[in-house]
């Protein structure tokens, strides 16, 4: 039996008037079998002020929700986000809409069993559809 996984499956943000993405993130929660889904969390994707072209996911705090070691998981979110998928989000927009960040995570879940998480491709051993 897993210990922790976390299944993500969206991110959408929309740009505020200070330049950063204001939005929500979507995942599902395995903790010893048990899974809670649909868990929604507000998310801030900005940029760094100091470093130009680097952003992070800012993952506001739950408190409805127990995980433990949620900033580790928020920590590898951002790697896999904008090292190993390389995602630029962008200010602008084509016509009238708002600029928007829109990340759907299929096929994958980070497993939190381990000192460090990991991402995983879901597989025919995986309890998660």
């Amino acid at each position: 039996m897993r210990f922790l996984n976390v299944y993500p499956k969206r991110l959408w943000a929309t740009l505020n008037p200070v330049g950063a993405f204001e939005g929500q993130f979507t995942f599902d929660l395995e903790q010893y079998g048990l899974v809670t889904s649909d868990i929604v969390c507000d998310v801030t994707v900005c940029e760094d002020p100091l470093m130009v072209g680097q952003w992070k996911i800012l993952v506001k705090p739950m408190f409805d929700v127990e995980m433990p070691h949620f900033d580790k998981f928020v920590d590898t979110l951002n790697h896999y986000v904008f090292e190993v998928l390389q995602f630029m989000p962008s200010r602008s927009a084509p016509g009238n809409d708002l600029p928007m960040v829109k990340l759907f995570f299929d096929g994958i879940y980070f497993d939190m069993s381990g000192d460090e998480p990991v991402v995983q491709k879901i597989g025919a051993g995986s309890t998660q559809k």
